[in-house]
């Protein structure tokens, strides 16, 4: 016989052993070589000298079309849990799948769920709309195993009851999986603090919570002095023991009274309520002391003491930007205070609001005087080193200041509104440098970096449609990267703007992957080809590979392009072929270019040497400066 049939009798074995509930099903079996179609009851026999036998009754079907035969045999073959319960909940059928998933112990449509009020919601959702899906925990045998649930309230073909059909599909791996990622997002490798990632996701949340609470919080930047020159001096590993170090005796002082992370580099922050400004002073005296006391590795003595810049929360911001922003010019403060020390924000070091609004007053004018260019940085086919797309980043050249980058400008456009005539610029630029590089023979994709404040408007997909149409360029040649926290805003809905897009024709990018919310879910759930991961992972690649290994399988098990930024060294590539990755961009490529000089670069394309080979191009050496 079959293995397949072979695996269905032992589970009628092991059901017969605990009751005598029959089976009926239909099987194509094979006598002759010719297929015969029989329905079959399997039910208990007993013995006279008390063993358990199985009694096999065989009826040939003459009247099964082929459809329905084909059906019932997917339906006993194939990998999903198929489940057929009265609507009291009682079990009336499973497929192989779900015997072999649940045995007859699960007889009971309630018992299956780990969390009741998962159970719950199935029924209330199949009393008011007929249908039902969820993922959940599910209780098979001893195991708990995440399930993708599907319910729909149907009728039994034998008795014209109503019923429950049940489908189900096994995601525990993919749920470890996302779980294992988002850990790995959130904390910090080396100290085992929470990263900035975590800072950036959840201390918004806690300062709403506090708000309402009316609960004040205080928020310690924390620097430690001269961490440089320990580095340099004693080396890497003496450095990243030190850090291991300060971690252990940043929480051996706060405990659980407040949040730890590191942002990176030598810099932490912590979070906490506090009542008395005293209690403020006592942590920061105690940090400071217990930080200047000597302590040895490797036979090396290390004293590195640390400056703390101190922002409180609500009186010197509401929100987690202004509260990083003054804690970390009161920082500088400390520091120029002569290090070793602490300070709290006050509103006159608050110099920068004026450099801000001259800054204002300035892009105001860039915009009117057309000061504004694209620069291209290409994406490369990690394989094959061919040029797939490029990315469009917005070049600022300044009367007096040269060429500015755009994180000295964008957020001050974000908040005088000039972000919105900025992007018709360069969604418009962007169509016409595509048609350009198009009629000279390098018809690939550009994509342009869109701001939160342009994905909130209500118009912003026909505005980005009416722009381009000006140009000529097709929608499919323009591809919109998002920034992972910009898919959980609030205000929109994320997912319909996405479709809109897509529908449209342009295609979905999520920038900086790792940066923010991490969540793997809206990979599936939203309508994304590229997911780039963020550029830190590439500098921390020894450390960061499993995490960088795991979000490159999973891109490749939803079919999702994935680009690595910031690839600056043939190591890093090397490490990308070996695992598979898409794509990436940096400047072991090429640094972004004006329009003009890439017409040179994929005219003359660099020669790279990889451990799989020499490929073709112009030599290279790679001497930019960030």
């Amino acid at each position: 016989m079959s293995d397949s049939i072979s695996a269905r009798l032992k589970q009628y074995q092991s059901s017969f052993s605990l009751n005598d509930k029959a089976f009926h099903e239909v099987w194509t079996l094979y006598p002759n070589n010719l297929p015969v179609t029989y329905n079959v009851r399997m039910s208990r026999h007993n013995l006279p000298d008390g063993r358990i036998g199985m009694l096999c009754e065989a009826k040939a079907q003459e009247h099964r079309t082929p459809h329905r035969l084909r059906s019932a045999e997917a339906l006993n073959h194939i990998p999903v849990c198929i489940s057929l319960f009265s609507m009291a909940g009682d079990l009336l059928y499973m497929n192989t799948e779900a015997n072999k998933k649940y045995g007859v112990e699960a007889a009971v449509l309630q018992d299956r769920f780990d969390d009741q009020s998962d159970y719950q919601t199935i029924t209330s959702d199949l009393r008011n709309n007929k249908s039902a899906s969820l993922i959940c925990r599910v209780v098979c045998g001893e195991n708990l195993r995440w399930h993708e649930l599907s319910a729909t309230a149907c009728h039994d073909p034998t008795t014209g009851e109503e019923t429950i059909l049940l489908s189900e599909f096994d995601v525990t791996g993919l749920k470890e999986q996302e779980q294992k990622v988002r850990f790995l997002a959130h904390h910090d490798l080396l100290t085992g603090l929470y990263s900035r990632n975590y800072v950036n996701q959840i201390f918004p949340i806690q300062l709403s919570d506090a708000l309402k609470a009316q609960t004040p919080l205080a928020m310690l930047l924390i620097d430690l002095d001269n961490f440089k020159a320990i580095n340099d001096t004693l080396g890497h590993v003496v450095g990243d023991r030190l850090l291991i170090y300060v971690a252990a005796l940043l929480e051996s002082i706060v405990g659980s009274h407040g949040q730890i992370a590191r942002l990176g580099g030598d810099e932490f922050v912590i979070l906490m309520p506090y009542q008395y400004v005293t209690e403020l002073e006592t942590i920061c005296h105690r940090i400071l002391v217990d930080m200047s006391s000597d302590c040895t590795f490797d036979d090396h003595i290390v004293n590195s003491k640390a400056s703390i810049g101190v922002s409180l929360f609500p009186e010197h911001g509401r929100d987690l930007s202004s509260l990083m922003q003054h804690a970390d010019l009161a920082l500088y403060e400390a520091k120029d205070a002569g290090r070793n020390t602490h300070r709290y924000f006050r509103p006159e070091l608050q110099k920068a609001a004026l450099v801000k609004r001259t800054l204002e007053k300035e892009l105001t004018l860039a915009i009117e005087r057309k000061e504004f260019e694209l620069f291209y940085q290409p994406r490369v086919d990690c394989q094959k080193q061919t040029v797939l797309s490029a990315e469009a980043l917005m070049r600022w050249h300044h009367p007096q200041k040269g060429i500015v980058l755009p994180g000295d400008f964008i957020e001050a456009l974000e908040e005088t509104g000039l972000i919105h005539q900025a992007g018709d610029w360069i969604i418009e630029q962007a169509g016409k440098d595509q048609r350009r590089l198009a009629k000279s023979g390098y018809d690939f994709p550009l994509s342009i970096n869109i701001s939160p404040k342009q994905f909130e408007r209500s118009d912003f997909v026909l505005r980005l449609q009416e722009n381009l149409a000006k140009t000529g360029c097709p929608t499919d040649r323009i591809e919109i990267e998002l920034t992972e926290g910009m898919l959980m805003g609030e205000g929109y809905d994320a997912k319909s703007i996405l479709t809109k897009l897509c529908d449209v024709g342009f295609s979905i990018a999520i920038d900086d992957f790792g940066t923010g919310y991490s969540n793997l879910a809206y990979i599936q759930d939203y309508p994304i080809s590229s997911l780039k991961v963020d550029r830190s992972f590439m500098q921390m690649i020894d450390d960061q590979s499993p995490v960088i290994g795991m979000i490159l399988s999973l891109c490749r098990l939803v079919s999702v392009t994935a680009v690595a930024e910031g690839v600056e060294t043939i190591g890093q590539l090397e490490w990308l072929q070996l695992n598979h990755c898409n794509q990436y961009q940096g400047f072991l490529y090429s640094k972004p270019l004006p329009l003009t000089d890439l017409f040179g670069l994929l005219k003359d394309p660099p020669q790279l040497v990889t451990g799989t080979g020499l490929v073709e191009g112009r030599d290279m050496e790679i001497s930019w400066a960030v």
